[in-house]
């Protein structure tokens, strides 16, 4: 009974410590399992690597034009329909004008008084001529009709002689004729200016005709000296004084003060040449304010004629001839035109990825009312004015489309811009990195870790997508890294 007993006592104390060997290795074991459990595993390796941003868009004509009216009228033509492709500047509409036509006429004439006044403050010569008296000086102020200068034509000399009646009948105007001074007896050729046709009776009884000759003066003849005349072979009656061929006071037109005087006594002048200049600023004022009237009227009438600024196509026509337009509602919306050269839409981007944005960047664009077929557009514009909300900022950039088949205006799309793109680059899922940069790596080449035979190792990282990332350095095509499974 006693040796029973105590293999009893043994085969008990045997199972036991069987029991708790099994527990010991099995807690061991399920400690093990759930530290594996922790990871996964994978290769590194090398693969292609795309950068995408993605956005939706609705599609507008790259410029487009509501024709509005300012003005109010009947229309007189409106020579397009709806559909139509019109130039730029090609006439839309014409707006009955009547009364601004009327207040842009009389703008005219008053701008061509106001111009006419003005043209009076400048003092010409009538002809040629010699400046023989300056009447006023600079800062003078003259009345319209005073005396500013005297001027003469000293080079040219006339002569009025009678010569018998049956005598002048046989001479022509344009024949030589010869004076002869009194004075000094000096023959000066001249030429016959004109015959008068009156009848005269000299002295004697004898009827005569006055006859003018012209002479160039050789310096010494004066107005009032005496000579005769020899012409054709007649010599006339009596003798006649000499005149200066023309002279005259140049009167001022205007009041004003004498601004600026531009000749002096002696000189030699021609016709139309400035004599002097004088100032009224209120003729000055008269003139500013007339122009700008003028320019007021024009513009006002230039409205009353609508053109088209762009090139495009009539999307909607509200107004035809024989209509009347009122400028004062939403009447006067008349006409949409687009240009659909170009079709282009918006789309926003985070401030984090628009220093990746570049104007000519390709843009992907998927267009699910067709179907979703593609097409290929461009960025043609970066906005710097961004938009905030919520602590974010995004920035608008535009996409334009050169080729948008069916696509129309107003339709949405989905688009997407490839931002960094690389081949056969090393690259890690997201998810295993870590601790700033670091990778777990199988081996020792690290900082210790808590995984067995797995080392943190820091490395450089590069471009990424939405799951991988590109690795620069740090690790080797093939090694062996741990992800963590219960990272996202």
């Amino acid at each position: 009974m006693l040796k029973n007993k105590k293999l009893i006592i043994t085969i008990l104390l045997l199972i036991i410590f069987t029991a708790v060997l099994w527990w010991f290795i099995g807690q061991r074991d399920n400690s093990e399992n759930a530290e594996t459990s922790a990871y996964r595993y994978q290769l590194v390796e090398c693969s292609s690597i795309i950068s995408t941003l993605e956005g939706v868009g609705t599609v507008q004509p790259v410029n487009s034009y509501t024709v509005k009216a300012l003005v109010t009228g009947e229309v007189l033509s409106a020579p397009f329909k709806e559909g139509d492709m019109i130039d730029a500047g090609q006439l839309l509409y014409q707006i009955d004008a009547g009364r601004a036509q009327n207040s842009y006429n009389l703008a005219q004439l008053n701008l061509q008084e106001a111009e006419s006044e003005i043209a009076d403050l400048s003092v010409t010569a009538p002809a040629n001529g010699q400046v023989v008296t300056i009447h006023c000086e600079v800062g003078d102020s003259v009345n319209v009709g005073s005396q500013l200068v005297y001027l003469r034509d000293r080079e040219t000399m006339l002569l009025e002689a009678p010569f018998k009646a049956d005598e002048a009948k046989q001479l022509q105007v344009g024949q030589t004729a010869e004076v002869i001074m009194e004075s000094s007896g000096q023959h000066i050729a001249g030429v016959i200016k004109e015959i008068s046709s009156v009848e005269q009776v000299s002295a004697g009884g004898v009827l005569t005709y006055k006859v003018t000759i012209e002479m160039e003066n050789p310096g010494s003849l004066q107005e009032g000296d005496w000579a005769a005349v020899e012409a054709g072979g007649f010599v006339s009656v009596r003798s006649g004084l000499l005149e200066y061929n023309w002279s005259e006071q140049v009167l001022a037109k205007a009041a004003g003060d004498v601004a600026e005087i531009l000749v002096a006594e002696g000189d030699n002048v021609k016709q139309g040449q400035a004599l002097l200049r004088l100032s009224d600023e209120n003729i000055q004022n008269d003139l500013r304010r007339a122009q700008i009237e003028l320019d007021n009227a024009k513009a006002a009438l230039a409205d009353y004629t609508i053109t088209s600024p762009i090139a495009g196509t009539v999307i909607e026509k509200k107004f035809n001839q024989g209509d009347t337009i009122d400028s004062n509602n939403n009447a006067s919306e008349m006409a949409v035109i687009y240009d659909m050269s170009k079709l282009e839409f918006v789309m926003n981007v985070d401030e984090l990825d628009i220093g990746l944005i570049k104007v000519g960047q390709p843009v992907q664009v998927v267009a699910d009312a067709l179907g979703g077929q593609e097409f290929t557009g461009y960025v043609s514009k970066i906005s710097i004015k961004g938009n905030s909300s919520n602590g974010v900022t995004t920035y608008p950039i535009t996409v334009t489309l050169d080729e948008f088949g069916a696509l129309l205006p107003g339709m949405n799309i989905n688009a997407e811009v490839v931002l960094q793109q690389a081949e056969d680059v090393l690259v890690v899922p997201m998810n295993a990195i870590s601790r700033g940069q670091m990778l777990l790596v199988e081996g020792t080449d690290g900082e210790p870790s808590d995984l067995p035979g797995y080392s943190w190792r820091q490395v450089e990282l590069g471009m990424n997508d939405d799951y991988y990332v590109e690795v620069l350095s740090g690790v080797q095509e093939g090694e062996r890294i741990a992800i963590p499974t219960n990272s996202n």
